[in-house]
């Protein structure tokens, strides 16, 4: 008869080989857990304490790490902490392996923000399970998803399945609002994280002076609210319809769950939503330490740039476009006024048409 391993070697193909670091100061526990990994077609790292465990994790990077939680010099726990404040490492599903049967001991590990763990001594076959189930959703969280409507439900419900949260789905039809109806205001209660699926949403700020600044202008694909849910119990900012729009609400308890209860999870919405937080911040980098005319330069060409794949640009207001420069309205028209006789923008109504975007680009100091 076959052992466990090999018939799970046999089922798989040349292109599935994955690779496995043992972390394990027991030479004899190490090695008999290797042999069987390679016996189950895995190419298999070792390393005989933490410290080396972690150097051979960001030299290797492989696709799964098993690491005892008793060791010395560094131990499991110490282990895991070094490896999940690594971007290169922390995505990477992390199995402990402990000698104490209990709920504590469970309950540390887990909350540590590893993936599952065994209690020694374990099986042939509890290993591989283990292994397998592990390395399936791993594949699936660190599928590439992309920021499109489907794509984002794509993650969102699988992620949502691994974790056992129900209710989760972009797939429910949205809600519907009109221009000019406000979804929060500042100081709101978070009740609800927000994903628009079509229409254009303006986020909106008010200095102390009492003056509304549009911090941004959310389109389909894009989450809002999400930062004000992470961080507290009101939200700092307005959201006010711009264009009539389609927007998913996803209740704020269900959002944490998904958020906390897997790291792979949270990293990977992190990741989705990573280059536009760097936009934003860039943005209103370059916006606070330029002119009226440069800032009004340089949110034409935001604008453009940020709804060049859509069908369909957002017709702004002169008030709203003073907004998103944050300036006085009678000053931005003054500053399109000086673009337009220079021939590098053309007004239409109330879109602004860039003809020149070199020159407005070295004027904007692009």
């Amino acid at each position: 008869m076959l052992s466990n391993a090999r018939v799970f070697a046999q089922q798989k193909s040349a292109t599935d080989v994955k690779k496995i670091l043992i972390i394990e100061d027991n030479q004899f526990l190490r090695t008999t857990t290797a042999d069987i990994l390679q016996l189950a077609g895995y190419e298999v790292i070792e390393a005989e304490n933490g410290r080396q465990g972690v150097e051979r994790a960001q030299l290797e990077r492989p696709d799964m790490i098993i690491c005892d939680v008793e060791m010395p010099e560094l131990d499991g726990y110490g282990v895991l902490h070094y490896l999940s404040n690594d971007p290169q490492t922390a995505m990477i599903p992390f199995i402990f392996l402990t000698s104490r049967d209990g709920s504590e001991e469970m309950r540390r590990g887990m909350t540590s923000g590893a993936d599952d763990y065994l209690i020694k001594p374990f099986s042939e076959a509890d290993l591989l399970a283990t292994i397998n189930v592990r390395l399936k959703k791993s594949a699936i969280l660190q599928r590439e998803y992309g920021r499109a409507p489907q794509r984002l439900s794509e993650f969102i419900s699988d992620a949502s399945e691994q974790q056992g949260i129900p209710g989760l789905d972009l797939g429910d039809r949205p809600r519907r609002y009109n221009s000019g109806q406000v979804l929060f205001g500042e100081g709101d209660p978070t009740n609800h994280v927000y994903y628009v699926a079509s229409g254009v949403v303006k986020i909106l700020r008010t200095d102390s002076y009492g003056k509304e600044l549009i911090i941004e202008l959310c389109k389909a694909g894009d989450f809002f609210g999400h930062m004000d849910v992470l961080k507290g119990l009101e939200f700092g900012s307005a959201a006010e319809v711009l264009e009539d729009a389609e927007v998913h609400l996803i209740p704020r308890k269900t959002f944490l769950d998904l958020m906390h209860r897997n790291r792979d999870v949270a990293m990977r919405f992190i990741r989705l939503l990573a280059g536009e937080v760097t936009q934003n911040q860039e943005r209103l980098l370059a916006l606070a330490y330029a002119s009226v005319r440069e800032r009004t330069a340089q949110a034409i060409l935001d604008l453009q740039a940020r709804f060049e794949a859509s069908d369909s640009k957002p017709e702004l207001s002169r008030e709203d476009l003073a907004g998103v420069v944050g300036t006085a309205k009678e000053s931005l028209i003054r500053a399109l006024s000086d673009f337009k006789s220079d021939g590098w923008v053309s007004l239409e109504g109330k879109n602004v048409v860039i003809q020149d975007e070199a020159a407005l680009k070295r004027f904007a100091g692009r």
